[in-house]
């Protein structure tokens, strides 16, 4: 049985022995997804004493832009209701406490400014990004957070991830959120240095990864996500420089490619026939200072042959230099007007 129902709050998975969602009640704000027992509150914890633009015993939670109607209680006891823009909590004293949101709470908007550092855990989604479409900018700096939860939020309308978590360099995993929706990754998860995998996220409609997973250098391997509407790679992995192998992605809608590889100093293996399809031109320094084998720099020289396209710009630098069927696709290719540059 309910310890205490009523018609402002519902805390227990049952309501007359039927179990019911946070979505078919609506007499007040629902703490529970009560079909599922999932907590429906978007929770952080805050260390209030980091580096931060508000005093050691305070938290600034930031917000952009309009749909925020949310509740807030905190570990201390605290009860603040009613907030629609971004709000300051005080303590009473400096330390480390939970932060509970309910209600509608689209967006954070941390932007690499303000109290970033202070926001050390993610615990629950719940109704976090319900409602919004961009979350550019939203986590950006936050160095010191990582993400405990174990549900995925509400990210399924967003198509704006650009920047989002930008340098949150202590996140050693990402939660499979629903992506599905995205259009536009880039910077997204740059500089995410202790990131060691990453999960396999709906990126189909996905056309922008500039420099989406730029100097992500622990990451050891990467998953065949689906980057068929990509067209705009520049950058995207740059510097990761822990990968050895990276796998055949559908890149053929690609329209540049500067710099995607560039400084990725471990990775010996890339497969065949990557760039069969591909219409892109620009592959200026997209190899530049990694370690492909003979056999993989020889497997990316016949696969833009194959391409078919012509005037094109390849770098390679690193590693080991082609053989002898590397070095006649780098003929064909010179006789189609390209500028190629290899490992002597």
């Amino acid at each position: 049985m309910a310890n205490n129902i009523n018609f402002g709050k519902i805390y227990d998975s049952t309501w007359w022995g039927v179990g019911v969602t946070s979505n078919t009640i609506n007499w007040g704000k629902s703490y529970l997804d009560l079909a599922g027992g999932g907590d429906e509150r978007f929770i952080i914890t805050v260390k209030t004493d980091n580096a931060g633009t508000s005093a050691t015993n305070k938290f600034t939670l930031p917000t952009t832009g309009t749909g925020y109607n949310y509740d807030i209680t905190t570990s201390d006891g605290q009860v603040i209701t009613g907030l629609t823009t971004g709000t300051t909590i005080t303590f009473p004293t400096a330390g480390t406490y939970d932060i509970f949101i309910s209600g509608s709470f689209p967006r954070c908007y941390f932007n690499d400014t303000g109290d970033k550092d202070k926001l050390v855990d993610i615990k629950n989604f719940g109704i976090y990004a319900l409602g919004s479409t961009s979350q550019s900018g939203a986590f950006f700096g936050c160095s010191n957070m990582v993400i405990s939860a174990t549900d995925i939020g509400h990210f399924e309308n967003v198509t704006i991830f650009n920047a989002a978590w930008v340098n949150c360099s202590s996140l050693t995993s990402f939660p499979l959120i629903n992506t599905s929706s995205g259009t536009s990754f880039s910077f997204a998860w740059q500089g995410c240095s202790s990131l060691t995998s990453f999960p396999l996220i709906n990126t189909s409609s996905g056309t922008g990864f500039v420099f989406a997973w730029n100097s992500c250098t622990s990451l050891t391997s990467f998953p065949l996500i689906n980057t068929s509407s990509g067209t705009i790679f520049t950058n995207a992995w740059r510097n990761c420089s822990s990968l050895t192998s990276f796998p055949l992605l559908d890149i053929s809608s690609g329209t540049n490619f500067a710099q995607t590889w560039q400084g990725c100093s471990s990775l010996t293996s890339f497969p065949a026939n990557a760039f069969d399809t591909n219409i892109a031109t620009n592959y200026t320094d997209s190899f530049s200072f990694t370690n492909l084998t003979t056999q993989s720099i020889d497997d990316i020289l016949v696969s833009l042959v194959a391409s078919g396209v012509s005037n094109g710009t390849f770098n390679q630098s690193g590693g080991q230099a082609p053989s002898a069927t590397g070095q006649n696709a780098i003929t064909t290719l010179l006789g189609r007007g390209w500028t190629i540059t290899t490992t002597a």
